[in-house]
Formats: C-alpha cells, structure tokens, sequence
C-alpha cells in the first residue's frame, strides 16, 4: 500500500513488563514477517493490549528488546506514523468536534489528505457519513471509520486492536475480507476465532503474560493446551 520501502521485519525478543508486582508479559518473542497477518488471542489479561503498547512506545519493557528493519528500535508514539505503523483502538476514539471525514484525515501522511481519507472511507463503506460528527452515528459504523483513520496513513504494519467489536456476522466477514485484501503486514488482537482462524498466517497464544504456543491456525486448532484453555475442548 505505501510507497515507502518495505519493512524486512519487526520483532520482539524476550520482552518482560512488570507492573509493580504484576507481571504483563514474561519474556515473549515474536517475529512478524514483512506481508504476514499474524494474531495474538488469549483470554482478558493475558498481556495482548500491553504487547501492542510495547510496539507502540506508549510501555517501555523492564527487559528484552525490539528490531525494525534488523535494527534495534525503541518505538516512540509520535514516530509510528512517519514510520508506517498505524493501530486502531478497542474501542473508538474519534474527535466529537470533527466530521469524519476530518477525523480519518488526522491519519494522513501527506498533502493530498482529503482524497486518500474518502479513498478509505470508501474502502470501509463508510464513505456517505463523511460529513456526519462521529457522535452521532452507531457503534459498528465507528468502528468502520476508525479502520478507515489507520488505512488512510498507508501503513507497512497494521496494528488491529479487537477491530470485529460491536460487529455482526456479515461486518466481521466483510472485515475479513479486507484483512486478507489490505496489502500490508498485519497484527491483529482479535477475540473472534473464526475471523482469526481465518485470516491469519501466524498465532501467539498468551497466557497470563506467557507465551503458550506460536503457530499456523491449523497447529494452534490441534494444540491441547490451547483447544482446551481457549477453543472448547469437547468433554
């Protein structure tokens, strides 16, 4: 999607985050390849949103370390932009006092913003609520426009933080569909599992801060530990 060079690789190399006595995430590596859709699933708490705010700069890991493009990497917040990583949120987090089309704007990295943001707009059908204040307007078509603020900055890695929240079943496989179509590396936090099941190249399971497999769907579907912890292990 981006004209900007392609990463050759993000990757994380035995991150610890401890909260005080809590400990987030215990030493997890993982490797996104350049081109991959690649899922975190795990129950509440198991350390998948503070694993995004470890990429993201918004946590600094007590210990391990982070490689972008094979380079060490301390990721900044207001560096992820121009660096081609964009996230959407769990929840939306669009400006009341702005229309839509000048929320999704926000996400540009040039001058030609307003075309690339009804561009992406479009892309999410969303497009006829681009005069509309996001207030207004349900759950399910926010979420729609927020996909639409990080696809409209090009990004080279994706970051999905439970983008099929509030959706139906018809939105989740439309957001499916555009997953796989989309262009781009992509790391998804996802609760459905057959949307993640579906789409991804690559899974890590956590577990209370730990990594308890990494694998293709088809290994972690047939994994114990997790079919019984996570998928529904018949009784």
């Amino acid at each position: 999607m981006s004209t900007d060079p392609p990463l050759k690789e993000l990757a994380l190399h035995n991150i610890t985050v401890r909260f005080g006595g809590l400990t987030a995430l215990d030493d997890v590596s993982l490797r996104v390849a350049p081109g991959r859709i690649v899922g975190v699933i795990g129950p509440n708490g198991a350390g998948k949103t503070t694993l995004f705010n470890v990429i993201c700069g918004f946590v600094n890991p007590t210990s391990g370390s982070l490689t972008l493009d094979g380079q060490p990497w301390r990721p900044r917040p207001h560096h992820l932009n121009r660096l081609g990583i964009a996230r959407t949120l769990q929840g939306v987090g669009q400006f009341a006092g702005m229309t839509v089309l000048e929320n999704v704007m926000v996400g540009a990295r040039n001058r030609h913003a307003e075309r690339e943001a009804l561009t992406a707009l479009e892309r999410c059908g969303v497009a006829r609520y681009a005069g509309a204040h996001p207030g207004a307007l349900p759950y399910a078509i926010r979420k729609r426009i927020e996909l639409a603020r990080a696809l409209v900055a090009k990004p080279r890695i994706l970051m999905l933080d439970e983008p099929a929240g509030g959706l139906d079943s018809d939105e989740i496989r439309w957001l499916g569909t555009l997953i796989k179509e989309v262009g781009t590396t992509v790391l998804l936090v996802e609760h459905h599992m057959d949307l993640v099941m579906s789409v991804c190249d690559e899974i890590l399971v956590l577990d209370f801060g730990r990594s308890i497999a990494l694998g293709t769907p088809g290994e972690i579907s047939e994994n114990p530990r997790v079919t019984e912890s996570y998928l529904g292990a018949p009784a």
